[in-house]
């Protein structure tokens, strides 16, 4: 399948999602996301979830983070609209956050944080394949940001849903994950 009937498809599935099982989901991505090496990690870039959608609660990855990893600082991005380009601050309780025009709380000023200093980078997917590779939500924001990083940047998917063999139209600007975190299991590319 293409990235565009993925897209709708798996946006279908998430919105299908019972609140029992979208809360086991997420509680089954927290246990894996737990099992990852986190100790080396200084700088952990986290979106923040659009939870009117169904995305993955990344919330309680950040709540396990400051509990177990206090030194990792949480880094989270504003999304400039014009440029489809990302600037990222770090995420503290009391940075002030306000919705984007798709209702993503981003932050509206805070201390910056340039991209080749993040470790890990934590990226939204509506679906993987076994290459890597994977579906967004298709403005291109996350493979413009990942291209900034450091080479050695982990990049870690988070998915309701178990990777798909193969997306049909990959295309050379796609940056592939090294790691894709189901409720189930941890791919590694």
């Amino acid at each position: 399948m293409t990235k565009t009937e993925l897209r709708a498809y798996y946006k279908h599935l998430r919105a299908q999602l019972a609140p029992e099982e979208e809360l086991k989901l997420n509680l089954g991505l927290l246990h894996q996301l737990k099992s990852l090496e986190w100790h080396k990690v200084k700088f952990c870039h986290v979106f923040l979830p659009l939870l009117k959608f169904h995305e993955p609660n990344t919330l309680l990855l950040i709540s396990y983070l400051k509990e177990a990893y206090p030194h990792i600082q949480i880094v989270i991005s504003k999304s400039d609209i014009q440029s489809n380009n990302m600037t990222h601050y770090h995420y503290n309780d009391e940075l002030l956050l306000a919705p984007n025009k798709w209702g993503i709380m981003e932050p509206i000023e805070g201390v910056p944080i340039d991209e080749k200093n993040i470790d890990l980078v934590l990226v939204p997917l509506l679906i993987s394949d076994q290459f890597g590779h994977r579906v967004g939500y298709g403005k291109g924001y996350y493979d413009r940001f990942l291209a900034l990083c450091k080479p050695d940047v982990q990049k870690i998917g988070v998915s309701f849903f178990e990777p798909i063999t193969v997306i049909e139209d990959v295309d050379p600007y796609d940056i592939p994950l090294d790691i894709c975190v189901t409720p189930t299991a941890v791919y590694r590319y």
